[in-house]
This record gives C-alpha cells, sequence and structure tokens, in this order.
C-alpha cells in the first residue's frame, strides 16, 4: 500500500504516459502487486531493478490469493458460481415473509445486513432468527449449504430529523389499492380529545394521530363509526378499533381522504371538531424557496408560533455548533439542498434552493448532511447509542459497521470495547462516508491490518455529498485501488439496482455500476419491494462478470457478432 501511494506520487503523468506509448503497462490496475510489477517494468526497460534490497514483494498471484483468504475470513465463503458477495438491507417488515428470506438466500444473499438506525434490538432479533430459521428449512431440504453473515451498521453520529411541524394542509392519508382500485387494506391512526402529553408506545401500523376538541361528554367504544366530508367533499368513516384510554382511541381509515383542521366528525349522538392532525412519520412538503428553521432544542422548538416556516428539531443537536451563514445543508441523500441563511441562538434558518423537479418531503427519521460544517470536531464516531447497542451486536452479528468513521482512532477505539465485550473475533468494517475519513484512509487502513478482521464499506450515499456528486467517479475508483494496495475486502454500497428494488424495472446506467462494483469483494443492495428480483439480476451481473474468460468470451461474441466487415 506504501509503495503504491509513493509510486503514485513520484510518477508523473507524463512519464505514465510514455511508459503506455511503449507498449508497457504502467500503475494502473497493478495496485495490489504494485513492487513486483515495477521490477518487471524495470526489466523491460534493461534498467536496474532493486538490487542489493531486502524488499518484501509479492506476485500478482499471490496477491489475488491474500484477499481472496481475507474475504473468506470478512465475508464467509463464496458461492460455487461467483465470488463477490451479496449483502442485503432486511427490516422488519421481513420477519413475517419467511418465503421471501427464503427466496434471498436461495437467489444470493450472502450477508443480511440491519441498520441499527432503525428499529430496536426486539425487532434485530427477530430478523436474525427468521433468517437462521430459513436456513435450517433450506438445510433439511439440502438446498442451502453457508451460513449466511449477519453485519449490523451502528448508527453513528448520523443527524437525523427528530421532531418536524409545519402549517402545510391539507394532509393526505393514503389507503394503499390493488392494481384493480381496491383499498388493500385500512390506515390506522390515534384520536385524542385533547393534546397528548405523550403518545403510546410506538406501533408500526400506526400513520397519524388526530387532536380533536368538543363540549360535550362522549363516550366510545370498539365499532363505533365517525363520518365525515374531506376537503375534497369526499364522505368518509373513521372506525374506532381499539379504546386506549378515555380520552385516547385507536381509529382505522378505509378509503385516502385529505383532511385539515376544522373538519367535523359526526358521532350518532356527538360532534368532535379537528384541531390538528400530525401523519407519522411525522413530515411536511418542501419546494424551493421554502425556508427551514432548525432548533437546538425541544423548549424554543415547542415554544415557536407558526408562520410559514417549517419548524424541526435534529437527534444531534451539537453537530449544528459549527454551521455558519453560507453553508450547504442536504436532507435525504442530496434530494433537497438548501442554504444556510441565518444563525441565532434558538435555531439555524435555512433555504431550500433545489429539490429536483418535484417538490419533495422532509419527515421523521430523514438523514441531514453539512457538508462544509466540520462535523467531525465537535461529535464522536461513537455515540452514547451505539455503545448502548454494541453488546447486542455481539452477541448475535458476524460484522459490525463502524459508521462515520474519520480517523484511525474510531476504529481502535471500537476495537477495544469489542475486545472488553469478549468479541475481538468481529470483522469491523470502516464505513468511509465523510472527507476526513478520505484523507486519513491509509491510516485507517494501516490501523484495520492490525486487527483479526477487518474491511472497508464505499459508503456512497453521504460521501458523495461530502465531496460533491461531480468527484464521486474518481473518489470510489482511488478508494477502491486504496484497499487493493492494501489487500483489504471493499463493500461496495448505496443505491445499487435501486431503481430495480423500489420499481421494478432497473435503469441501463445501474447495470454498468454494477460491473464496476464488481471490483469490490461485496455488493451491497438496500430494501425494496422487488429486493428478490434485484438480487437474481445482481447474482447474474456478477456471474456473468466472473465467468471464465474464454467462455465470457463467447458469450460477448454471441452479441457483439460484427456483419459485412472482412467477409
Amino acid at each position: 500500500m506504501l509503495a503504491y501511494l509513493y509510486v503514485k506520487e513520484m510518477m508523473s503523468h507524463d512519464l505514465i504516459q510514455a511508459i503506455e506509448e511503449e507498449g508497457l503497462s504502467s500503475i494502473y490496475g497493478h495496485e495490489s502487486h504494485i513492487i513486483s510489477s515495477i521490477e518487471l517494468l524495470l526489466r523491460r526497460l534493461q534498467a536496474t531493478a532493486f538490487q542489493d534490497t531486502d524488499i518484501r514483494k509479492i506476485t500478482r498471484q499471490q496477491a489475488k490469493q491474500l484477499i481472496v483468504e481475507r474475504a473468506r475470513t470478512v465475508l464467509g465463503e463464496g458461492r460455487r458460481s461467483r465470488q463477490t458477495r451479496i449483502m442485503v438491507t432486511l427490516d422488519e417488515q421481513l420477519i413475517d415473509e419467511p418465503k421471501v428470506m427464503e427466496q434471498l438466500l436461495l437467489h444470493g444473499m450472502d450477508v443480511a445486513r440491519i441498520n441499527c438506525a432503525h428499529g430496536s434490538p426486539e425487532i434485530w432479533k427477530k430478523i436474525i432468527e427468521g433468517v437462521r430459521q430459513v436456513e435450517e428449512r433450506l438445510q433439511k431440504k439440502q438446498q442451502w449449504e453457508k451460513r449466511c453473515r449477519i453485519y449490523m451498521d451502528l448508527p453513528g453520529p448520523k443527524v437525523r430529523v427528530d421532531s418536524i411541524v409545519s402549517n402545510t394542509y391539507p394532509v393526505k392519508l393514503t389507503v394503499r389499492k390493488d392494481e384493480y382500485g381496491q383499498p388493500i387494506q385500512p390506515v390506522t391512526g390515534f384520536l385524542y380529545l385533547h393534546t397528548p402529553l405523550y403518545f403510546p408506545s410506538e406501533q408500526s401500523d400506526v400513520s397519524f394521530v388526530l387532536e380533536v376538541a368538543t363540549n360535550e361528554s362522549i363516550t366510545m367504544v370498539s365499532g363505533d363509526e365517525l363520518v365525515f366530508i374531506d376537503v375534497r367533499g369526499r364522505k368518509r368513516r373513521l372506525k374506532v378499533i381499539d379504546v386506549i384510554a378515555p380520552s385516547c382511541f385507536k381509529v382505522e381509515l378505509s378509503n385516502t381522504a385529505y383532511i385539515q383542521e376544522g373538519i367535523w366528525f359526526k358521532h350518532k349522538r356527538f360532534s368532535l371538531l379537528l384541531q390538528s392532525v400530525t401523519p407519522i412519520p411525522m413530515k411536511a412538503i418542501v419546494k424551493k424557496g421554502t425556508r427551514l428553521q432548525i432548533y437546538f432544542d425541544r423548549t424554543h422548538f415547542e415554544a415557536a408560533k407558526m408562520d410559514d416556516a417549517v419548524k424541526l428539531t435534529t437527534t444531534l443537536p451539537k453537530a449544528l455548533r459549527n454551521v455558519r451563514v453560507g453553508h450547504r445543508l442536504y436532507f435525504n441523500d442530496g434530494k433537497i439542498f438548501a442554504m444556510i441563511q441565518n444563525v441565532t441562538n434558538k435555531y439555524i434558518e435555512a433555504k431550500v434552493i433545489s429539490t429536483g423537479r418535484k417538490n419533495k418531503m422532509i419527515k421523521k427519521g430523514m438523514g441531514i448532511n453539512l457538508p462544509d460544517s466540520l462535523m467531525h470536531l465537535t461529535v464522536s464516531s461513537l455515540t452514547d447509542r451505539d455503545l448502548q447497542y454494541i453488546p447486542f451486536i455481539c452477541k448475535y452479528a458476524d460484522m459490525i459497521g463502524l459508521s462515520f468513521v474519520h480517523t484511525p482512532h474510531d476504529v481502535a477505539k471500537l476495537y477495544r470495547i469489542l475486545t472488553e465485550q469478549g468479541a475481538p473475533h468481529l470483522t469491523i468494517i470502516a464505513k468511509i462516508e465523510t472527507r476526513a475519513a478520505l484523507h486519513n484512509l491509509t491510516r485507517i487502513l494501516m490501523e484495520g491490518l492490525t486487527l483479526p478482521s477487518f474491511g472497508v464499506m464505499i459508503a456512497r450515499g453521504d460521501l458523495a455529498i461530502e465531496v460533491g456528486f461531480e468527484n464521486m467517479s474518481i473518489v470510489q475508483h482511488d478508494i477502491l485501488a486504496l484497499c487493493q494496495a492494501a489487500h483489504v475486502p471493499v463493500i461496495w454500497a448505496t443505491q445499487v439496482l435501486e431503481n430495480l428494488a423500489k420499481k421494478g424495472v432497473p435503469a441501463r446506467a445501474e447495470i454498468s455500476d454494477v460491473s464496476l462494483g464488481q471490483k469490490a469483494q461485496c455488493v451491497m443492495l438496500n430494501k425494496g419491494p422487488y429486493i428478490v428480483e434485484a438480487v437474481k439480476m445482481l447474482a447474474n451481473v456478477l456471474e456473468k462478470e466472473e465467468s471464465h474468460p474464454q467462455k465470457r468470451a463467447k458469450m460477448i461474441a454471441r452479441y457483439m457478432d460484427q456483419q459485412g466487415v472482412f467477409r
């Protein structure tokens, strides 16, 4: 690795071009065995090679074998048809979908990823148990031989939207429909007779919270209905499905409705006036020119007067300490771009500059990036929440992802904690997603090489915002090259076949992206309704890329046969 960096720095572009013009290979593509390659180059040029020196060097074949062995340690065994592993992000929806889990394993999932920024230990345990149960069933059928690795991402100091309010009305409560336009299942929510001090324990099926008022004495039981006319003049019904408390009811809506404050809900004995509606997760529509106010604490947030600004708090207020006027602000991996306009002692004010061709939604849990604000100077890579989750990860996982790593000290600190937990064998994956990590990558790799098992993830979502989308092609190539020089396994992540996983149809550029990702030892797919199809296609592309050169050449020739040129 150090030799590669030195040669890369010392060899000028003119020298590299001159070598290539002589029909000889330059340093590119030889990162993993650079010293041997330079020695061969010098011999071809009849120049003095490394004489009277004790230089440690490995051949191309030795380098290839070393990365194969390390990839096996980090990622588990490859498959007979391909060595590039496939990692798939799983979520709680798959807990009750064993057939989907089975299809994922059969068609190519080698590593199951759980993002600890979402869900809870109870949910993660069910997901892991689901993977193991499906594996056992497949083994009994003699359809499965290997063991799927479990990879868990620490949340890290990722800034996310916590609470959000806006005066955007009406609110659309959407009921999903099938291909024939018929409702699939109702949406559920809570209805309160006064402002709640807290919501009942989090429930994944809750989509909205309604606050209503009345001067009448009321009682309701399961099965009661509230009739109302929505903003479009459509007659709709809320049905009470559970009585949580005398002033709190769980209700369901069977048809999509647009509602806003001032709507009357009619019971056969009384009426309720809607005071506010809060979608879950909380969200607000923004467009170019929308004002945003990001509050430092909840006290000022809750005391703020409503106006045309979208107001929100974050999960990590101290990350905002270095924010200044003119700094960039991104939401949802860059889909919403804003600029800081003002900084007060209560909040930061920003203005939305771009949302693409359509208006976008900011909602609770959405990621925030501040690439100009030197967040790593005020926030540790390991948060209190990370430390809370580590014991669980040590017990159930094979690999742990260190999010927003900045320096080699972050890697060393995590390893010390794992050792204290009795899990020094756990593979550490350093997620490269900040500019600080890029500048310290060599030292991070050197620290990782001292560990029993270590790898790198190119987390392209946050990294693209940090370095600029226009620079990602060069940056991801250089990360791959440096990791190849260090013989460190790489996971290629973020937005791989995303269009296919989410919409069922791949974008053409996605296939080229997969081909480039094949230079890594593992490719990660994110969740989506068509994730099984995405796994199938990814496995198919990787298998073709890795097939025997002669077989691959014949296959390409079948599509590229040129007619009428030489015959």
